[in-house]
């Protein structure tokens, strides 16, 4: 009988939650009532939209009793607590308590967090101060690109592989029929985000990659770049097209992770082509992207590693995960 294969838990040197920007939800989905959002640790965080169209992001708990705000209201610039109906601004101080003249209490306020707007989606950084602005796509404007509706995936693996998929160039072949052409490029774009250029040819026999091959080109370049493991910025440049696409990383409880993945292309200079051709555009690269990622779903669940059973084709994978261990704090 074969001995059983134990593999060494992945988590030493990591939090369950690295200190970054995460995707709170599109304007359109503020639009209809606050967002909660939770991580690790049982942070919760509520988002919603003030009277002028301005979004905002506290601690979900209220100061007084612990009362969810998510299900609370907005009324004018403030959220009103559902318990109590204490109100609380952008600043997350408390500018109103519902009975008579009550003093409002030094602890009345709620942590507030840096909130910033890419095209109708709403960012938050998890700390009180970001440590890094906000990226896009390098070079790009984010003005020039038109957002796909998002599509969400949820898996059984640590939140700090998922960024790590794009660094493991062994599974481009095995899970997505892609050859690689040209040495590998890697650098540092900023401090807390490391970057990957990747040529491949598209080698499979599917119908989407044989419809690749046809109107897009039969190689691709691809850069891959990642901050702080939670926001994942992709451009696949093909011969006749380039597609854009990101994916934003949350951490879950028991090493699970959700992704949210938003495509981009590029607006045409014409109101005509903005109205008919972008649309048209826009789903069929979200169902090209769709489906390639779809490929990592499962084949990623339970995925864990030992740096000592790691082989020099996964030296790009294992210095990734090196260089995040001490940035993502």
């Amino acid at each position: 009988m074969l001995p059983v294969t134990t593999i060494p838990s992945a988590w030493s040197g990591f939090d369950d939650c690295p200190s970054s920007w995460f995707y709170l939800g599109s304007r359109a989905e503020l639009a209809r009532g606050p967002i909660g959002y939770e991580l690790p640790a049982g942070r919760k965080f509520v988002g919603y939209l003030t009277a002028d169209g301005k979004p905002a992001v506290l601690a979900a708990r209220c100061a007084h009793m612990g009362a969810d705000l998510t299900k609370g209201c907005v009324h004018g610039d403030r959220i009103v607590c559902p318990l109590h109906g204490w109100e609380y601004g952008p600043d997350g101080l408390c500018r109103r308590i519902p009975v008579g003249d009550e003093k409002i209490p030094a602890f009345a306020r709620q942590a507030s967090f840096p909130v910033e707007e890419r095209c109708g989606h709403i960012f938050f950084f998890n700390e009180a101060r970001p440590r890094f602005p906000l990226p896009f796509f390098h070079a790009t404007e984010p003005g020039h690109l038109r957002p796909a509706r998002a599509f969400d995936f949820w898996d059984d693996v640590p939140w700090f592989y998922i960024a790590a998929n794009g660094f493991d160039l062994q599974h481009f072949r095995s899970a997505h029929d892609r050859t690689l052409i040209k040495a590998p490029e890697v650098d540092l774009p900023h401090a807390f985000a490391r970057r990957i250029k990747l040529t491949f040819k598209v080698t499979g026999t599917s119908l989407a990659d044989r419809i690749t091959r046809i109107f897009a080109g039969p190689e691709v370049k691809m850069t891959l770049t990642a901050w702080c493991g939670t926001l994942i910025f992709v451009t696949a440049e093909f011969k006749r097209t380039t597609s854009y696409g990101l994916m934003t990383v949350r951490p879950l409880d028991q090493g699970r992770t959700h992704a949210r993945v938003i495509v981009w292309v590029r607006r045409s200079d014409g109101l005509l082509g903005q109205l008919l051709m972008d649309p048209i555009n826009s789903w069929l690269r979200r169902w090209f992207v769709h489906r390639f990622l779809s490929a990592d779903i499962g084949r990623m669940t339970g995925m864990r590693h030992d740096p000592d059973r790691l082989i020099g084709a996964d030296s790009f994978f294992s210095d990734y995960m090196e260089w995040l261990r001490p940035v993502h704090r």
